[in-house]
């Protein structure tokens, strides 16, 4: 068989499973990768090459300096510069969106997120203002800020090491900046205009002191010996417990969940698999004579402080179950609760395998230990509430950091170094002075980096059997008697559409090779084609899965699904009507 059928068979099938979203993006591409070596369309000695790719080992290097320049202290430095002033909502709204632009230009995305985030919890709190109008123009100024410059999201990175392998260089540092500044501060003058106005609020109940307002957290309790719901029906329990309180099942000697019936009566011993939101579950507890389940905590509830922290895309208990977290976490941190979006439990909580977005209720001794801090960091989980605005721990780290990355970025800028030779330099100075450690590699979103790895050898086959230069041919011919205007927009909006279904990398390794074969086959320049597909890749604003950013205010935003393109696709039409004759304007 002909390997452009094998190839376009193995895309296809790849592309369709990356939209279900059942399967984790590196498993994909690695499945996809040793079908193509089987298939001999890919040589066995290139499988791995992608591992070795400067855009990979960049991207590696980006996501360690965005997490040494938070050790370092910025996200105190952010703190202070937000949180210690008095704004009114607006103000705020377009003070939130211009940091988060300008972080994220220059570190990873998620990162600027996780900076962020707790800080606009708190102000939102503070201030009694509903969080929902600030995280999602958050985390699309985050995905805007990444459109600036080489090293701001990966699909730049991937578009500028792309053009080095077809032409004599890629493209410089700020490069992006031309269209992508003018795209970012007429969005956010956008949102903060008019767009906000189109999230939907909902309500979110009543407003606590530490806790975000999530309901519908899965908690075990025990039915201890004297408890006064012993004896008691179930639909009585739900009575007296209130409308947000539902028992979802019990747990039986082998440790499966049966299903509930509302006159069902509760026993001494029993273990209940309840649902209720954070703020009701000690006054359960107190009222109906429950307890937790020793093996979910190694110390008495009447000592725990209670923090909520979201599992963050990069989080190392993805995938894993309590097993794993107890490993981990030793007796510093106790999981009492796990709320996720839209589903609801039929599970033990210590039989749930975490997902990303998800939000644990931790019990600790005491937040401000440094044990526990750290403990946190290390499972890759994000409080969504701080006690107090972060303290810069050491300026003189600070101003270091911030020295050993702007000589990176100098050195790039002026193609002294590679990207790769400049940041890596940039990491040794972090270790040197210790906004690292050695266990960096934590820093690391290794699924991001291995599908990377693994889409890049399928996006060179795409060259080499020349599906791509097929495709190309094809689509040539229908775009032959059409202006350079309209071939950009029908590439900039096939590129939007695969950006908000499959992830923003994958989509630049798959359209680069496409969208430099049809500028080759008209007779035109490959620079605006390739501009073109680096800024739709990074336009993922109408679906929560499109981007990590979307998946991770979706909680704490209380959002649906369908939530997104309201703002989102006001959002992309914006940028089409803005982007493309710019991009005609500095490129051609």
């Amino acid at each position: 068989m002909n390997d452009q059928v094998l190839l376009s068979a193995t895309l296809i099938a790849l592309l369709g499973l990356f939209i279900w979203g059942k399967i984790r993006y590196d498993a994909l591409a690695i499945g996809a990768l040793f079908v193509l070596v089987v298939l001999e369309i890919i040589p066995a000695n290139d499988a791995f090459a992608g591992f070795a790719h400067p855009a990979v080992v960049t991207v590696a290097l980006v996501l360690i300096i965005s997490q040494g320049l938070k050790n370092s202290g910025l996200t105190g430095l952010v703190g202070k510069l937000i949180g210690t002033r008095t704004f009114t909502e607006f103000q705020f709204l377009v003070c939130l969106l211009f940091i988060a632009a300008i972080l994220s230009s220059f570190i990873n995305n998620i990162g600027a997120l996780a900076i962020l985030l707790p800080i606009t919890l708190n102000i939102c709190q503070k201030m009694e203002w509903h969080a929902s109008k600030f995280l999602m123009p958050l985390a699309f100024a985050c995905i805007l800020g990444g459109m600036n410059t080489a090293i701001g999201t990966p699909p730049n990175i991937i578009i500028s090491e792309y053009k080095a392998t077809i032409s004599s260089s890629g493209f410089n540092f700020f490069d992006f900046s031309y269209v992508g500044i003018v795209i970012t501060l007429l969005s956010i003058l956008f949102i903060a205009l008019l767009g906000n106005k189109f999230i939907l609020l909902r309500n979110t109940g009543s407003k606590t002191e530490h806790l975000i307002n999530l309901k519908g957290y899965l908690f075990e309790v025990s039915v201890n010996d004297g408890s006064s719901a012993i004896g008691m029906t179930l639909y009585k329990f739900k009575k007296q417990a209130g409308e947000d309180t539902e028992i979802l099942g019990i747990v039986s000697e082998n440790g499966s969940v049966k299903k509930v019936q509302n006159n069902m009566r509760i026993k001494s011993g029993q273990i209940l698999v309840i649902k209720t939101p954070p703020d009701d579950i000690g006054n359960i507890l107190d009222v109906f004579g429950f307890s937790i389940p020793k093996e979910l905590h190694s110390f008495d509830e009447d000592d725990l402080e209670e923090i909520e922290v979201m599992i963050t895309p990069g989080s190392r208990l993805i995938g894993r179950k309590y097993e794993f977290f107890l490993k981990l976490a030793f007796e510093e941190l106790n999981l009492l609760g796990l709320w996720r979006k839209g589903s609801r439990y039929r599970t033990r909580l210590t039989r749930e395998t975490f997902k990303s977005g998800d939000v644990l209720l931790l019990g600790v001794r005491d937040l401000d230990e440094e044990d526990v801090s750290n403990k946190i960091k290390h499972l890759g989980l994000m409080p969504l509430r701080q006690r107090e605005l972060q303290t810069i721990p050491s300026r003189s780290r600070l101003l270091k950091g911030l020295i050993f990355f702007s000589l990176s970025i100098f050195l790039v800028s002026f193609n002294y170094l590679s990207a790769a030779a400049a940041f890596l330099l940039c990491v040794l100075g972090f270790a040197r002075i210790k906004i690292i450690d050695s266990n960096f590699y934590r820093e690391i979103d290794w699924p991001i980096i291995v599908m990377l790895a693994a889409m890049i050898p399928i996006g060179t086959a795409l060259q080499t059997t020349g599906l791509s230069d097929v495709i190309a041919i094809s689509i040539s011919e229908y775009a032959s008697n059409l202006s350079l205007f309209w071939i950009l927009f029908t590439i900039l909006i096939v590129t939007m559409a695969t950006t908000d279904i499959i992830n923003n990398a994958a989509t630049a390794v798959i359209m680069a090779p496409i969208s430099t074969g049809i500028a080759l086959e008209l007779g035109y320049a490959v620079e605006p084609f390739l501009m073109v597909v680096a800024v739709g890749a990074s336009c993922a604003f109408l679906t929560p899965i499109g981007h990590q950013c979307n998946t991770v205010v979706m909680g704490p935003g209380n959002y649906k699904f369908t939530d997104y393109w309201r703002l989102g696709l006001p959002m992309d039409i914006l940028i089409i009507l803005v982007s493309i004759p710019m991009i005609l304007f500095v490129w051609t």
